[in-house]
């Protein structure tokens, strides 16, 4: 027997686009679903300490910096790896 989880998103992948995003409207303004605020680097390193297979940096580390992405011609790498698993 599925879980009532199980059941909600098998629901909720019937829905088209625009039901979707109606019921989550629906949600936000009845307090259902909260907005999820962005969690600062400290948070996230501290949620990840202690789990297995997981390093978190050293919590001194600069962060990484901005970076401006190459373009080129053509299909980007990733959407053919994505074509590619399909």
């Amino acid at each position: 027997m599925a879980s009532v989880k199980e059941i909600l998103v098998q629901e909720v992948e019937r829905l088209s686009e625009e039901e979707a995003r109606r019921v989550l409207e629906l949600l936000r303004a009845t307090g259902g679903v909260a907005e999820r605020p962005e969690l600062s680097r400290e948070e996230l390193i501290r949620r990840a300490t202690g789990r297995a297979g997981i390093r978190p940096p050293d919590p001194n580390a600069r962060p990484f910096r901005k970076v401006k992405p190459i373009t080129c011609p053509g299909i980007p790498a990733s959407e053919l790896l994505i074509h590619d698993r399909r």
